[in-house]
């Protein structure tokens, strides 16, 4: 059953660098549903790519894969990425980019160009049967499919636009069509490239009586930053996000990347965060890992995994407040069992002393691990928890997520983002 949630502002507060931070336990936030990255326009993984990318013990633990849809209702990326990224525990979604020229009004699958009405019917039918399509061979259910990608975008490749209403007009047509499937897959929308204009979209379908049941998750791309959500009527995704700049695999670029997530959870109030490509095919920082589909390793892999190896799907986010200067943290737990972590983002080019105290769920040790210029995502030495807190001193420009396991009963969430 849904649930409202809780709408907060930032979790982190920058004090004076001598102050610690409180993490309450029992300030429950919105649900975790995952991390990801995108295989559209990529070759096939191999087994030790699908490894670094999706397993939780041979690395970042990524939880969602997304994948593309061709105008001819193909997939855009390779079902043996599904097939191995489910095997690995992932979900998998997706995005069409554009339907057949002829059934657009600038006869053309490029440029833009929107959805002839007369067509709606011919394009769901389309889209739905992409999900048994990819079912059959992945062996993989379609967690969830995407309207349109980036539909407030007129790009030079292959792209198609939505109005507001046109979008509420195409749902009424293509929901019916995945409520037939078995098991359904979740109905995203927008998937805009700008998150200001996801708010349109989404009042548009939710205003609509027929077109709102349909409706499971609100998409959005974090190109143009983030801000508070004009809706928390339904799950937020952010969808996409990357940077064009000349390829960087340095440990500030995994601290941007870092703040990035930061952001979008504790201004954005996301339930999941994806990347744009696993692997990048342009010299620039589109891909988690470098591009020509070589091995070139980033340190934003490995700011990301700080997040997506630890913080898993039903985690949710709890409050966390007072923070060194140059220090931003978030907090999350796992409502089963009590499991913690802690993500801090040292900004700052110093070593930096810090101080944690645990409200409403206690632990016994947390175990470090860290991104630097020096390592990635490395495990160090548990710390010890005492009287309810813990001490240590963060490396200079890194990401250290902090492990525990909770002692005693967590208190029952209150108000979720859980997708039935």
């Amino acid at each position: 059953m849904w649930c409202l949630p809780l709408v907060f502002s930032v979790l982190v507060i920058s004090v004076a660098a001598q102050g610690g931070v409180t993490v309450n336990f029992n300030d429950v936030h919105q649900r975790i549903d995952g991390f990801g990255a995108s295989d559209v326009f990529l070759g096939a993984l191999t087994d030790a790519q699908a490894d670094l990318f999706f397993s939780t013990t041979n690395g970042i633990g990524l939880s969602i894969l997304r994948t593309g849809i061709g105008s001819d209702g193909s997939i855009m990326g390779a079902y043996s990425n599904a097939t191995k990224a489910a095997a690995r525990g992932a979900i998998v979604w997706a995005a069409p980019w554009t339907a057949p020229a002829a059934w657009k009004d600038n006869n053309s699958e490029v440029n833009g160009g929107h959805l002839l009405p007369a067509d709606y019917d011919a394009w769901a039918s389309r889209l739905a049967t992409f999900a048994s399509t990819f079912a059959q061979n992945s062996g993989v259910p379609l967690y969830g499919l995407s309207v349109q990608n980036e539909p407030d975008y007129t790009a030079s490749y292959i792209s198609m636009l939505y109005t507001n209403q046109e979008m509420a007009n195409f749902v009424k047509v293509l929901g019916p069509k995945l409520a037939a499937i078995n098991p359904r897959p979740k109905l995203l929308m927008p998937d805009v490239s700008s998150w200001g204009g996801a708010w349109g979209f989404s009042s548009a379908v939710l205003g609509d009586s027929v077109a709102a049941p349909y409706l499971d998750i609100i998409a959005v791309h974090q190109y143009a930053g983030v801000s508070a959500p004009g809706t928390n009527a339904k799950p937020i995704w952010e969808t996409e996000q990357s940077s064009f700049e000349g390829f960087d695999p340095s440990i500030g670029n995994g601290l941007m990347v870092a703040r990035w997530v930061h952001d979008a959870i504790t201004i954005g109030n996301v339930s999941a965060w994806h990347y744009w490509w696993l692997m990048g095919i342009n010299a620039d920082d589109e891909g988690l890992i470098g591009y020509s589909h070589n091995t070139q390793i980033t340190k934003r892999l490995y700011t990301l995994g700080n997040f997506s190896k630890f913080v898993r799907p039903g985690f949710v986010v709890v409050g966390a407040s007072g923070a060194p200067a140059g220090v931003s943290v978030t907090a999350y737990k796992n409502p089963a069992n009590g499991a913690m972590v802690i993500v801090a983002i040292n900004q700052n080019g110093s070593d930096t002393p810090i101080n944690v105290s645990l409200t409403g769920l206690g632990a016994t040790s947390v175990t470090p691990w860290v991104t630097s210029s020096a390592l990635d995502l490395a495990q160090q030495s548990p710390l010890t928890v005492s009287n309810g807190t813990f001490a240590t001193v963060l490396s200079a420009s890194s990401v250290t997520s902090f492990v525990g396991s909770g002692t005693g009963t967590p208190a029952a969430p209150t108000s979720l983002r859980i997708i039935p």
